[in-house]
Parts: structure tokens; C-alpha cells; sequence
């Protein structure tokens, strides 16, 4: 019970609102992957990119990747992004989540989690 409260103390302490889908918020996915470009390119002055926005996009992009290239490789499992078989890098993934975001700009009120999903399933279609 002790474990429970302090969750939802943290919860209520860190505002937490839930999905942007439900509560109507635009996503900062797009803001938040073209800090991560700009960083890997290095054109930008570092001093003008905002680190904590670029590391939140590469934490998404990269943790997304990974869970799901780990359970689709499970025998059996049900494939719906086919990652190439060389695989990919970090970089490469964020450039494709951030174009995929450039030319969706209907989708800014979807999850990190869906807007990724979505830029995967474009990118790397099982066929």
C-alpha cells in the first residue's frame, strides 16, 4: 500500500495528464526530434539546441525500435514493421520519425507512442 500512495503522489507531483489524445494536447514529438536532428548534424551552434528535447526524441525513437524489433523477433510473433535485416541506427530512426512527422501535421494530437508507430509502419512496411 505504501508503494501505491508514493506512485500517486509522484504522479500528482509531476502533473501527469495522461495520453495528448485524450486530453486534446499537441504533441512536441515534431520540436522535440528536430533538436535531435539538429544535434547529430552538428550545422547548429550546440549552444542553440535544446539538449533535454533532443534526448527525449532520441529516447522515444530508440526505445520504441528496440521493444518492437525485440518482439517481432520472437518466433511466431505477428510482424507489422519490418526493420531491415542490417538494421538500423539511432539516427536513422529519428530522421524518420521526423519526416514522417513533417508531412503528417493531422496526426500532432496523436501519442508519441502512435506518431512513431506510425512513422515505422511507413517506413519499414511488411510486404
Amino acid at each position: 500500500m505504501k508503494s501505491a500512495s508514493a506512485v500517486a503522489w509522484l504522479v500528482l507531483m509531476t502533473g501527469y495528464s495522461g495520453s495528448p489524445v485524450a486530453q486534446g494536447v499537441k504533441s512536441d514529438l515534431l520540436e522535440q526530434c528536430t533538436e535531435a536532428v539538429k544535434a547529430m548534424e552538428g550545422i547548429v551552434d550546440p549552444i542553440a539546441i535544446d539538449f533535454a528535447k533532443a534526448s527525449r526524441c532520441l529516447g522515444l525513437v530508440d526505445g520504441f525500435a528496440g521493444a518492437a524489433g525485440y518482439y517481432e523477433s520472437k518466433p511466431g510473433a505477428p510482424r507489422s514493421i519490418c526493420f531491415p535485416a542490417e538494421g538500423t541506427t539511432v539516427g536513422e530512426s529519428v530522421r524518420i520519425v521526423t519526416e514522417y512527422l513533417q508531412g503528417h501535421s493531422e496526426r500532432r494530437y496523436d501519442s508519441p507512442t502512435v506518431l512513431i508507430f506510425g512513422a515505422f509502419l511507413t517506413a519499414y512496411p511488411c510486404t
